[in-house]
């Protein structure tokens, strides 16, 4: 009987592709894009997806910032994005704040954005964590940012293992505190209780907001201020 469910079940789905087929091919393609970018002396990025913010998500943040002039951007969270965000605002005029908790990954992601050449776009600020209300919630000193209005926000962090499920409702709300009339924030990693937790604090601080779901790996929503 088993041998004869696993014959059925090999006609089903030998022709499916698992999971780890899925990454392997991920892993290739975006090598071979990096690899290109290499030879013709632009700027290389590491994998994005797992930790990092996903291609699918990182493309709604694009796309609003090329209707954008001159746009300050601040990110949660330096990365890969950092590099990214940086390429994109050297041709748009723009400037980026990037917020990172860590010293020595942050040392890391200026390096990469200074052998790209794009450091004159960069404003790096070592926020670290601190206790928020609660010592069971972590999340950026906000002290450490300057005081300033921003046309798009990208929240990517802290990470939640780090700073608890209330982490990102820091940055959350410094960003719609200081964000501009018809500006916009992005909190990746949405599909998570945790995330969708900190939304519904936001809302209830912030209730002329509009949050719009967006079509992400790991979820994105966008939050604009009308």
């Amino acid at each position: 009987m088993k041998s004869l469910l696993g014959k059925i079940r090999n006609r089903l789905f030998a022709g499916l592709a698992k999971k780890q087929d899925i990454e392997t091919l991920y892993g290739q393609l975006n090598g071979l894009i990096q690899i290109q970018n290499a030879i013709q002396g632009k700027p290389v990025l590491r994998p994005l997806r797992g930790w990092a913010i996903s291609p699918d998500a990182l493309s709604w943040v694009l796309a609003d910032l090329q209707e954008r002039k001159q746009p300050t951007v601040i990110e949660f969270g330096s990365g890969q994005s950092t590099v990214i965000l940086a390429a994109v605002l050297k041709h748009r005029g723009g400037r980026l704040v990037s917020v990172e908790h860590d010293p020595v990954y942050s040392s890391v992601i200026q390096r990469q954005v200074a052998a790209c050449g794009l450091s004159d776009y960069v404003e790096t600020v070592h926020a670290p964590l601190i206790e928020i209300g609660d010592s069971s919630t972590k999340s950026y000193d906000t002290s450490k940012i300057s005081n300033i209005e921003v046309d798009l926000a990208l929240i990517d962090g802290p990470p939640i293992i780090l700073g608890g499920a209330h982490t990102r409702l820091t940055p959350l709300r410094w960003s719609a505190a200081h964000l501009v009339p018809n500006g916009a924030i992005f909190l990746d990693d949405s599909n998570r209780a945790s995330e969708q937790g900190c939304i519904e604090s936001l809302i209830r601080e912030y209730p002329k907001l509009t949050v719009l779901p967006r079509a992400a790996e790991k979820g994105l929503v966008e939050i604009r201020n009308k």
